[in-house]
């Protein structure tokens, strides 16, 4: 990893050119977008908290049974 990558030093030679103030309002807007959590349906929580309380009370079970 310490020889030169060609390719990058090709990159590295290209002129840097800024974007235009509406493209990056845009692009900053939908990357924005893109990280805001999406809504979970109520339907996943009661599953997931159903799933961990029959986990839980299983185990006690279990447990309890060992002695």
């Amino acid at each position: 990893m310490t020889a030169p990558d060609p390719l990058f030093e090709c990159l590295s030679e290209l002129p840097v050119e800024e974007l235009a103030p509406e493209l990056s309002r845009t692009i900053r807007a939908a990357a924005l977008q893109a990280l805001r959590p999406r809504p979970v349906h109520p339907v996943w929580t009661l599953a997931v908290a159903a799933s961990v309380v029959s986990y839980l009370g299983w185990a006690l079970h279990f447990a309890s049974s060992l002695y």
